[in-house]
């Protein structure tokens, strides 16, 4: 068995491909309560899209009204195709004026 790890890997294996920037303006960007996880393609929103389950620590973070979206009848998002954080393994955050 073998597993090749690249970090930054070009999106879709197209090395003309750039990461896509996510701006989140002054809230920056959506983390889990308890571990401080970004939002990624495996967390699972729960209560209607009012909460996320984050896939590394199991914890339960509310998710913040301007980030809010309801669920389809199978429990994605409606706008999980404008959201490359939720559908790529790799994004860049503009950071907040809390990071910097």
């Amino acid at each position: 068995m073998c597993l090749v790890v690249q970090p930054f890997a070009s999106p879709n294996g197209d090395p003309a491909a750039v990461l896509p920037v996510i701006d989140h303006g002054a809230e920056g960007p959506v983390r889990c309560r308890r571990c401080k996880a970004y939002l990624n393609p495996s967390i699972i929103f729960v209560d209607g899209g009012r909460r996320f389950q984050c896939n590394l620590c199991k914890g339960v973070s509310e998710v913040p009204e301007h980030y809010f979206c309801n669920l389809d009848h199978t429990g994605r998002r409606h706008d999980i195709h404008m959201r490359p954080e939720l559908t790529l393994g790799s994004v860049e955050y503009t950071a907040s004026k809390e990071y910097c």
